[in-house]
């Protein structure tokens, strides 16, 4: 026997976010949900929604380039959030802060095939950097710059 009066666990858990006065929450995972839709398969990899308040939505992203990168798309992004979730609660400003994503969404990155360099000397006081990524990243272009400005590179 159906009930006439039944309606959507979904609705339902609206209602009753909306009514401890949490509607954010459900807005939250529904915004979850449809991130690769809304920001496209490179940037969801790379930056998650974290949280929302007084109309401002943080974004955690992987490191500072994407922070920089999005920042500058911040007014399309915005659009896309409202044409997809709805304007229900309103999202007025996105806020970037750089950290580390959830281990499931690390987990789907595709593995990167760097070049592989020969190790060599430490140029410049490279080990004192902590990000490893940035780190590895500057050795990566010291020893690529180094044929071009007439230093021979070290094998």
């Amino acid at each position: 026997m159906r009930r006439k009066d039944a309606a959507p666990l979904s609705s339902i858990l609206d209602a009753f976010l909306e009514s401890l006065r949490i509607p954010h929450v459900a807005f939250l995972v529904s915004l979850r949900k449809k991130w690769p839709e809304i920001a496209g398969p490179l940037v969801s990899r790379n930056a998650i929604p974290l949280s929302l308040r007084n109309g401002v939505l943080t974004i955690v992203v992987r490191n500072h380039a994407w922070a920089q990168e999005l920042r500058m798309s911040k007014t399309t992004m915005i659009g896309r959030i409202r044409e997809t979730v709805g304007e229900r609660i309103p999202v007025s400003d996105l806020r970037f802060s750089v950290g580390s994503l959830a281990p499931g969404e690390e987990a789907e990155d595709p593995p990167r095939e760097e070049p592989t360099y020969p190790a060599g000397p430490d140029p410049e006081g490279l080990s004192a950097i902590a990000d490893p990524e940035t780190r590895e990243s500057l050795r990566a272009l010291h020893r690529r710059s180094a044929p071009l400005k007439g230093i021979p590179s070290k094998p």
